[in-house]
């Protein structure tokens, strides 16, 4: 946490998930990354930010795989690859 928070101008945590998520589609926030996170919790909302020009993608920056358990969403490409290379990976159970 203290790696991202030394590059980030704010931190903000609302709740759930998808909220986060539709919050970065609507240009409310830059980013947002889970781990642990489960696929009824980000399926809709990885549409959501798609359609609005986001990218949703796997946390090492691969293409998103629902079942993995972990999700960068970003308004750019160049944003999610920042976070990705930023943030300490964790690795789970699929689901």
């Amino acid at each position: 946490m203290q790696r991202i928070t030394q590059k980030a101008h704010g931190l903000r945590c609302m709740g759930s998930a998808a909220l986060n998520m539709c919050f970065v589609a609507a240009g409310e926030a830059d980013a947002y990354y889970e781990f642990g996170i489960h696929c009824w919790d980000m399926a809709a909302a990885a549409l959501v930010v798609t359609e609005a020009g986001g990218v949703v993608m796997d946390t090492e920056g691969g293409p998103l795989n629902l079942m993995n358990r972990r999700v960068i969403c970003a308004s750019s490409r160049a944003l999610a690859d920042a976070v990705s290379q930023t943030i300490e990976h964790v690795q789970l159970e699929s689901d």
